[in-house]
């Protein structure tokens, strides 16, 4: 059975999006997504966002809402893709962003996005499945990400995204069973 979630922070704050029921996703909670907002600042604002896995979408929504210029959602299940279509259509959103439904490594690795580079991805994969390890190679190799963007990892608490050449990991915020890690392209020589 749906669920229900608010929007955290501006234009649409307060408003109610449909998040769909069961195990198979888990919405980032409305206290982390108030702190990665909080820790993007203003660099949200006129941002191009890819939201990777996407579930609810509702880490693309909250950038929408705050003044994202558009936003890519890349999410697999046809069921949940639909339902982040219609979140979009009655947030009044829909104008400023794409659904892709599709799975985020194959989809990033057959091309970039045409409405790349992003400013700003939001890595949300599975926990425990070793996504991490698949998309952030492909993420950070293929000038999907902006040169001074950035990707917002949630994993999980004590699990340690992958090293890779291309990109760098920074500071880990930690919220409970869920962490957030920042992770920046390394600029080419």
């Amino acid at each position: 059975m749906p669920g229900r979630i608010r929007i955290t922070g501006g234009a649409a704050r307060g408003r109610p999006v449909a998040s769909p029921g069961g195990r198979d996703v888990r919405p980032t909670a409305a206290r982390v997504r108030e702190a990665v907002f909080s820790i993007l600042g203003p660099r949200v604002a006129g941002a191009r966002v890819l939201d990777l896995y996407a579930g609810a979408g509702t880490l693309g929504l909250e950038a929408l809402s705050r003044g994202a210029d558009f936003c890519l959602f890349v999410e697999r299940a046809p069921r949940h893709a639909a339902l982040i279509r219609a979140n979009l259509e009655g947030l009044g959103l829909a104008d400023r962003a794409r659904v892709a439904c599709a799975d985020a490594p194959r989809l990033l690795a057959r091309r970039p996005p045409p409405e790349g580079p992003f400013d700003i991805a939001f890595v949300d994969p599975p926990y425990g499945r070793g996504a991490l390890a698949a998309v952030l190679p492909v993420l950070f190799g293929a000038d999907i990400i902006a040169p001074a963007g950035l990707a917002v990892v949630e994993h999980e608490t004590g699990a340690i995204p992958p090293a890779g050449l291309a990109w760098h990991s920074g500071r880990t915020y930690t919220y409970g069973k869920t962490a957030i890690t920042l992770v920046t392209p390394i600029a080419a020589p």
